[in-house]
């Protein structure tokens, strides 16, 4: 039962996991310089070197949190699944920062391995899921099998791969996976599926203590491994609630990104494609065109990084009450 209790618990555990979070980073970020992990950042005067791989922090938080709470409360068993799910992408992203995976669009062997995958970490959940999808105009589709082995993967593959695509500035991902959340909870307590929340609020604790570092001026980078847990936690919340329309709504302005990239990479195959903009001495993004959403209006506006990731948070915030008013 979803009571004042759990509800105080529930927010207890993400306030527990947001400071968890603040405490594991220093000595992570300290750890990753050292070690050599880090990169530029390229939307900052004179680039200075940001450890990356934050992602390390989200996934220990989250993890401790989760303990925390079980220690308070019978926490639902898909909590553990979900877990372990979440876990799988972290670990492909992490070898991802490591070794490096494949490139953008090439369609090479690892390019294709790097797709190919991630589809298989959904298939633990396959047994808590329905197989229906509302769809407008329609009404409710039953998909069967087909939304077992082809849906279910495909949907939180490409929501895990739409957040990592979306990484451009300080805190853009974080940000946007928060956002985007915090409107599937809302979604959530009103259609009273309140289970998946006893592993949710845990994540968004982490990613908020991972967001307070990763804020402009960064301190650190998420790295595929964080990205890729942020995605995924928003494409399980969507398939476990039924929200798969709702949360493809949230994230319209991360799919006019990908397809914008998409098309441009495509359109011009085999030529040299820029992966960043630079800044003016004023500190403002001089993008190289206006291929991509997040290159679009600093390409118009005078904009630097702070301001540029500001204005989409507010298309991610458009974009999820407008699902919430439609739905």
């Amino acid at each position: 039962m979803f009571d004042i209790e759990a509800k105080l618990l529930l927010t207890t555990a993400l306030l527990v996991t947001y400071l968890i979070g603040i405490i594991i980073f220093k000595p992570l970020l300290q750890k990753l310089r050292k070690e050599g992990f880090t990169g530029r950042d390229m939307y900052k005067l004179g680039y200075p070197s940001v450890p990356e791989m934050g992602g390390i922090g989200i996934a220990f938080a989250y993890l401790t949190g989760l303990l925390f709470l079980s220690s308070f409360h019978d926490i639902p068993s898909i909590s553990y699944i979900v877990t372990f799910v979440l876990i799988l992408y972290f670990f492909f992203g992490l070898v991802d920062d490591i070794v490096g995976v494949g490139g953008a669009f090439k369609f090479t062997h690892s390019e294709i391995v790097k797709i190919l995958i991630p589809l298989f970490f959904a298939f633990p959940l396959i047994r808590y899921v329905g197989t229906s999808i509302y769809l407008p105009y329609l009404g409710v589709m039953e998909f069967g099998l087909v939304y077992m082995i082809i849906i279910l993967p495909v949907f939180i593959m490409v929501c895990a791969n739409l957040v990592n695509m979306f990484s451009y500035y300080n805190g853009q991902s974080a940000g946007t996976t928060l956002i985007v959340l915090s409107f599937l909870t809302l979604k959530l307590i009103e259609t009273g599926k309140t289970d998946i929340l006893f592993f949710l609020f845990p994540f968004m604790g982490a990613t908020l203590s991972f967001l307070s570092y990763n804020i402009h001026p960064a301190g650190v980078f998420p790295g595929d491994c964080g990205d890729m847990i942020m995605g995924a936690m928003i494409g399980i919340v969507a398939v476990l609630g039924n929200l798969e329309l709702y949360t493809f709504i949230c994230l319209l302005p991360l799919t006019i990104n990908f397809l914008m990239v998409s098309y441009w990479f495509l359109s011009e195959r085999g030529e040299r494609h820029e992966k960043f903009g630079k800044v003016d001495k004023d500190g403002n993004i001089d993008p190289p065109n206006a291929k991509t959403l997040v290159w679009l209006f600093p390409n118009i506006w005078p904009l630097d990084e702070r301001k540029t990731t500001l204005l989409m948070y507010l298309l991610v915030f458009v974009s999820s009450l407008s699902a919430w008013v439609l739905f």
